[in-house]
């Protein structure tokens, strides 16, 4: 457990600001589960966790801490539609969202709070990266999203970030620079490739460092991600294409990728018919939404079952929405509130055993370069 002085500390270095002032104004944001049979464990034990955080800053660090709660909008990235309610720091959060209304704070919309911190952290059960990125370009504050915390994941904070922040530095100047990236996965003996249109699109680095007003990203970090080109030029269509296999629970499936889209699904098991039954439901989650390129992997984390932290331990790609990263598919473009998602599926070694990516080429205008050979990225090649 994180005492006030070390979450000042890990704090000051995600946000920037001396871990010696005092006074920040910090605002903590949690969901609560719509009915009691909703909750779980973890989830229970982070609606505690905010709240000995923001009574330990408050204490050691003199800072000003603020809580809200809402009622979980039940997916990931989805719009924050409730309203939200300040809990007082000698409170607990409810365990529900119908014992919200009897909370001693006022109630608020999200968008009538944004301006009351400088920094927002997000420690909830469904991610709230995606409308906090759109909400931290209107009104300037600087957030870092947690969702699915569990102490299990507080080795993944004591990670050198200087030396994180160099490695995704690197792979997402490179991610920019490129116009096509190609991976090459093994199924049991069987290559397959995807190609992946990055032109017109930039690279970012989420070292876990959020310097300036706007920025929002995850916690743990450690990940450089680029959108695939997804095509929205008049004339210009997407050339992201291939076959991508998933594993999950050890069944596998091979997506056929055109004009970067999953256009086909092969495969027989219970896997394959939920995700061609996701797609059918809502063509939007069909749109190959990340190419993302975790480097926690390589300081020794482990796969905790959860994607905040999974995804940045290896290559993964995302299925879904994009804005929220640098792309064009947004909310608006799924049929209904309730099938917006974005999706990561995680090529690390304790997710998907069967499937490795046994190489990785940048292609640039003027040459290319390897920079995946059997897992391991190639940083001296870029």
């Amino acid at each position: 457990m994180l005492n006030g002085t070390e979450l000042n500390l890990l704090f000051s270095q995600v946000f920037g600001y001396l871990s010696t002032e005092s006074g920040h104004r910090i605002g903590f944001l949690v969901d609560v589960p719509s009915a009691p049979r909703d909750d779980t464990p973890d989830w229970n034990e982070r609606r505690k966790l905010v709240m000995q955080w923001a009574r330990a800053l408050v204490k050691t660090s003199f800072h000003a801490c603020m809580v809200y709660a809402y009622e979980s909008v039940g997916r990931a990235n989805a719009e924050l539609i409730h309203p939200m309610y300040c809990i007082a720091l000698a409170d607990d959060v409810p365990d529900c969202a119908e014992q919200l209304a009897h909370c001693r704070g006022e109630m608020a919309n999200a968008e009538e709070i944004y301006s009351r911190a400088e920094y927002w952290i997000a420690l909830t059960q469904y991610s709230a990266t995606a409308p906090l990125k759109m909400a931290a370009a209107r009104f300037g504050f600087r957030a870092v999203t947690m969702p699915g915390f569990t102490l299990s994941m507080l080795p993944a904070l004591s990670v050198d970030i200087a030396a994180l922040d160099v490695r995704v530095t690197k792979l997402a100047r490179a991610l920019t620079q490129a116009h096509t990236a190609e991976l090459t996965f093994d199924v049991g003996g069987q290559k397959y490739d995807v190609t992946f249109d990055l032109r017109f699109r930039m690279g970012f680095a989420a070292s876990g460092r959020y310097l300036n007003n706007g920025q929002v990203g995850n916690l743990p970090s450690g990940e450089a991600y680029i959108v695939p080109y997804e095509g929205e030029k008049i004339g210009r269509i997407s050339m992201t294409e291939g076959i991508l296999p998933i594993e999950h629970d050890g069944k596998i499936v091979l997506c056929e990728i055109s004009e970067n889209r999953v256009v086909c699904i092969d495969g027989e098991n219970e896997f394959a018919e939920s995700l061609r039954k996701a797609i059918s439901q809502d063509p939007a989650r069909a749109n190959v939404a990340e190419l993302g390129l975790g480097v926690l992997g390589e300081w020794g984390v482990e796969a905790v079952g959860h994607p905040l932290l999974d995804e940045k331990l290896a290559i993964h790609v995302a299925l879904g929405r994009s804005e929220h990263l640098g792309g064009v598919t947004s909310s608006a473009d799924f049929h209904a509130p309730e099938f917006v998602s974005h999706t990561d599926y995680i090529y690390h070694h304790s997710l998907m055993p069967d499937i490795h990516v046994v190489k990785g080429i940048l292609y640039f205008d003027d040459h290319e370069s390897i920079f995946v050979v059997q897992d391991k990225y190639m940083y001296d090649n870029l």
